[in-house]
């Protein structure tokens, strides 16, 4: 079976799936979960003012590291 043919079958696959209407409501937290969230945000390098320059390096030694994993394979 070649690509274009995997492809048709999953599309007639899916089909009947594609109009379906799924009910997303409102999304409950849990007091756990708030709990941790709250932990996260009053530690001391998440306040304002804290130093946050390692984000930016953070963020280039990831695109850094990425464009090599890319080029090498």
């Amino acid at each position: 079976m070649d690509d274009d043919q995997e492809y048709e079958a999953l599309v007639r696959i899916l089909e009947p799936y594609r109009n379906m209407r799924i009910e997303t409501g409102p999304v409950v937290l849990s007091e756990d979960y708030l709990r941790m969230i709250e932990e996260v945000a009053s530690a001391p390098e998440n306040q304002s003012g804290a130093d946050k320059t390692w984000v930016e390096t953070a963020q280039r030694e990831f695109r850094e590291y990425f464009a090599r994993v890319a080029r090498e394979n």
